[in-house]
């Protein structure tokens, strides 16, 4: 079976528990957008994981609380829909195979990143699979070629043990340059960011060649704030919106994924993201940010 899911630690984890108990022959790669829009051809043998539901796929595995409500419309499927801290979990949950019971450390790894449960140490100093985990992320800005090093990533973690997996020499380079490339990018942070009342605003549309640097630091900039809205060009001639919660200060009380589904987009309660025209990008902003400071 194909299957589609995000670049990045949720996507890993799914992929090497899903591995064990259904046969996977090809790893492709979506954005939630395109998802939504229908414009991804999808199959009975397609697995769709941490994604929106696309009508035809085989099997559906989702955790993004923006998709809760659309569940009644979507009907019987084949798979298993839960809010949770990972689509990596929910698949756990689902087949309860005792096989995954050696994974049982990335489990609680991902289910940490992905719902930004994170320490202070995890962030400005991290290590294990969280380091691992912030080489797969997209945002940590370490380039287009993720979608190779993904694959690659997926078979060293289905072989070898961790500390094997973080001496590979790809894996060791990326993981080199998010330590090494922090403070740098912190400077670049520090330059394009600047707060509102409770919210970040970090507006990297006109930054190119980022240096390499986790999403989460921003929020050891601003500790009194308790939301950031990060901008950045999209592919597509627009500009994506990224909301989220700051993982330090947990006083924000607005649904994020609710939030950005009222903009053509999704997420969870605590983060989420939309992508917005160009041309009625910067209105929009200004509502979202209206409206963070109003309800956080």
């Amino acid at each position: 079976m194909r299957v589609f899911t995000r670049g990045d630690m949720d996507g890993l984890a799914s992929i090497v528990l899903l591995g064990i108990v259904e046969d996977i022959s090809e790893i492709a790669f979506a954005h939630p957008k395109p998802m939504q829009d229908g414009s991804i051809a999808v199959n009975k043998n397609d697995i769709i994981i941490n994604l929106p539901y696309v009508p035809g796929c085989g099997m559906w595995f989702d955790h993004h609380i923006s998709e809760e409500v659309k569940l009644k419309d979507i009907g019987p499927f084949k798979g298993s829909f839960a809010v949770a801290p990972s689509a990596a979990r929910v698949i756990f949950d689902f087949y309860k195979s005792p096989k995954f019971a050696q994974y049982k450390d990335l489990l609680e790894a991902t289910d940490r990143m992905d719902s930004g449960r994170l320490t202070m140490e995890d962030v400005t100093n991290p290590s294990g699979w969280i380091l691992l985990g912030m080489t797969l992320d997209p945002r940590s800005g370490l380039g287009m070629e993720f979608r190779d090093y993904f694959r690659h990533v997926v078979d060293y973690v289905r072989q070898l043990p961790l500390e094997k997996v973080l001496e590979n020499p790809d894996v060791k380079e990326r993981c080199r340059r998010v330590l090494q490339e922090q403070d740098e990018f912190k400077a670049i942070l520090k330059q394009n960011s600047h707060q509102e009342g409770n919210v970040i605003i970090t507006d990297f549309r006109k930054i190119r060649n980022l240096p390499a640097g986790n999403r989460f630091l921003v929020y050891t900039l601003y500790p009194r704030a308790n939301v950031e809205v990060r901008l950045f060009p999209g592919v597509l001639n627009n500009t994506v919106v990224a909301i989220g919660h700051s993982i330090f200060n947990r006083t924000c009380k607005i649904n994020i994924g609710e939030l950005t589904a009222k903009y053509g987009g999704g997420g969870h309660f605590g983060a989420g993201t939309c992508q917005l025209p160009n041309d009625i990008a910067d209105v929009k902003i200004a509502e979202i940010i209206r409206e963070l400071k109003i309800s956080g």
